[in-house]
């Protein structure tokens, strides 16, 4: 079936003018009510199923759109003997009267319907353009609503660690996928001021990478953790929330809005229940390329990561950054920065080129640069067979150990051939310092880069501070900083 989309993009940039269009698009405040907030009891249950898959959105905005559309097509499965599906969405509804709300729902999808008429439903909303989604288009969920809310702030960490709570002790499972839904930045934090990871376009809060950790600890083990969400597979993000998924699945650049294929996703636990994390995340990936092919999108890309080898990860990366500093010697260093692929983390390309995008980008691939560093270290001195040698184990490591698959299609938003990338990105200096310095960068931040985690356990800050002088001479002459 050909479906009409109104697509978006999961980031939000700010060097737009659209990264503050933070309304109802447009409609008459006059209309805008509140709906009566319901609750209904949830049903006991005899035991734990096999998995739980718990989605969690932030869409007031145009994600709206496809978000509706993947329930719709989670519906197609719903809930099963094997499988229970928790939701919490929220996002502008007409109702029958005109009236417009922007409530939370809370649903525990049932019983699966009929695929003709779910199909139905989706080509009406896209038909139907830029507005508020019509309550009747949320008919089959019906029964499946167990809460309906106002005035919720999706924004806040604590509000979705007590979806995952409630999904947990509610419907409980052996094992459990955790989806968000929502823009994202990477590691990106800048100050409360309605972008970051998994914003509402309300209340202009969001999850920092911080509080993502907080909110992970809360949630408590899941078998496999997924962001629909821009920009987010980066080491530093990943290693926030190690402890407590066996497999991270996202996508280092700007993901676009069909995201990951959940009704296939379904499918498969209903199918093959004992499948390996990794092997679903595998599956999510190969669905998402699959969806971007099938709508003639440009490229993208997604991995998934397996946490249980960060350790290992850290040592390799620990010791080439340790024969890199022994080296001491910036020169490939300084080209790989320069030539590295590179990731649109602020969302430079939705408004401007890809080559201001490329000079501002603060997330590069890692395997990519390795490998420009490494290509480049001439082999004349010890020194530089060691760090040639570590920079040969790092790379390998990558690739055949911390990333389980690396799927992709066509270009990144900066213009780098994804067939460069290996599905894991970090922080890489940028060529031209955002807002002009590191310290009116840093002005912007709500979390510094040293303060995190990756950056506090690694070796990785020591070779960026190394590096740095080489790339802004003038500013660490003019004592403005030396680096993050």
């Amino acid at each position: 079936m050909r479906r009409i989309f109104l697509l978006a993009v999961l980031s939000l940039s700010p060097f737009s003018a659209k990264a503050g269009d933070f309304n109802l698009d447009g409609l008459n405040a006059a209309a805008v009510r509140a709906v009566p907030e319901t609750s209904v009891a949830i049903p006991r249950v005899s035991g734990p199923k096999a998995w739980t898959v718990m989605l969690y959105s932030t869409t007031k905005d145009k994600l709206r759109y496809t978000l509706v559309w993947q329930l719709l097509e989670m519906k197609k499965t719903g809930s099963t003997g094997l499988v229970n599906v928790a939701v919490e969405a929220s996002f502008p509804v007409k109702y029958a009267d005109g009236t417009i709300s922007t409530p939370t729902f809370r649903m525990a999808l049932g019983n699966a319907v009929n695929a003709d008429e779910l199909d139905k439903l989706i080509e009406a909303m896209f038909r139907a353009g830029e507005r508020p989604i019509d309550f009747s288009l949320l008919a089959p969920f019906g029964p499946d609503i167990v809460k309906t809310e106002n005035g919720v702030d999706t924004g806040d960490w604590r509000r979705a660690a007590e979806f995952t709570k409630w999904a947990k002790t509610n419907y409980p499972a052996r094992r459990y996928a955790f989806v968000i839904y929502g823009h994202g930045n990477g590691i990106f934090d800048p100050q409360k001021n309605g972008r970051g990871t998994l914003i509402d376009a309300e209340t202009k809060n969001y999850v920092s990478i911080p509080e993502l950790g907080l909110l992970m600890k809360e949630t408590g083990h899941v078998d496999a953790f997924v962001m629909l969400s821009c920009i987010m597979q980066m080491a530093e993000v990943a290693y926030e929330i190690k402890d407590y998924a066996d497999v991270v699945v996202g996508s280092s650049e700007l993901m676009w809005s069909v995201g990951y294929d959940l009704n296939s996703m379904l499918a498969s636990l209903n199918s093959n229940p004992d499948i390996p994390g990794e092997k679903l995340g595998g599956e999510l990936s190969d669905g998402y390329i699959q969806r971007v092919k099938e709508f003639k999108l440009s490229g993208a890309h997604s991995s998934v990561i397996i946490t249980s080898r960060f350790p290992a990860f850290v040592g390799k990366l620990n010791a080439w950054v340790e024969a890199e500093l022994a080296l001491n010697d910036h020169t490939a260093a300084v080209n790989a920065v320069k030539n590295a692929a590179r990731f649109d983390i602020f969302g430079v390309t939705l408004s401007s080129s890809p080559a201001l995008a490329r000079r501002l980008s603060i997330s590069g691939d890692l395997y990519d640069f390795v490998s420009l560093v490494t290509a480049n270290t001439p082999r004349d001195t010890s020194a530089q067979l060691l760090a040639r040698q570590r920079g040969a184990e790092l790379m390998d490591f990558i690739a055949g150990g911390l990333v389980y698959k690396y799927v992709y299609t066509g270009k990144t938003n900066t213009g780098f051939d994804f067939s460069r990338a290996h599905g894991l990105s970090i922080y890489v200096p940028p060529v031209s310092m955002p807002f002009g310095s590191l310290v009116e960068f840093e002005n912007h931040l709500q979390t510094l880069y040293r303060d995190l985690p990756f950056a506090r356990e690694t070796r990785w800050p020591e070779f960026v501070n190394w590096l740095y002088p080489a790339l802004f001479p003038k500013e660490v002459k003019n004592g403005v900083s030396g680096g993050i």
